[in-house]
């Protein structure tokens, strides 16, 4: 469990967002710290708790609460060849087609050379360029 902060409007369980590096201002306040430090930026992460707490925030008018969040698993597309359950792997692909299946070929929260293990296997994707990829739930490793 990750402790961190997400304006009002934002705190829900089950909200999923991709985290930033904080605006200039952020750098000065109080609870730097647990809202931008204490998550990787570039990193998917999923709200599975909000607490009861709420802070004053120069960024958000609203203000924001005390979340709990963990690291959300991804969707991704890989080579077939890489897809065996519960392996681990690279990530090495790298597309530049505008197709259907982009955002599975590119997701959010994986950059090239990140560590990850395949949850499981889906199904095949039609690559319009030809390639044999498959869609997988993976999660990084650390």
């Amino acid at each position: 469990m990750i402790l961190t902060l997400l304006p009002k409007n934002l705190a829900k369980s089950g909200f999923t967002f991709v985290a930033g590096k904080g605006d200039k201002e952020c750098k000065e306040c109080r609870f730097y710290k647990t809202c931008v430090e204490n998550l990787k930026v570039g990193r998917v992460y999923t709200v599975s708790s909000v607490r009861s707490i709420e802070h004053q925030c120069p960024i958000h008018d609203s203000g924001v609460k005390i979340v709990e969040v963990t690291e959300s698993s991804i969707d991704a597309a890989i080579p077939k060849k890489y897809a065996i359950e519960g392996s681990t792997g690279i990530f090495s692909f790298s597309c530049n087609e505008s197709c259907p299946h982009h955002d599975f070929c590119i997701p959010d929260g994986i950059k090239i050379g990140d560590k990850y293990n395949i949850l499981s296997i889906k199904e095949k994707i039609d690559c319009p360029i030809g390639n044999h990829m498959v869609r997988v739930i993976i999660k990084i490793k650390d």
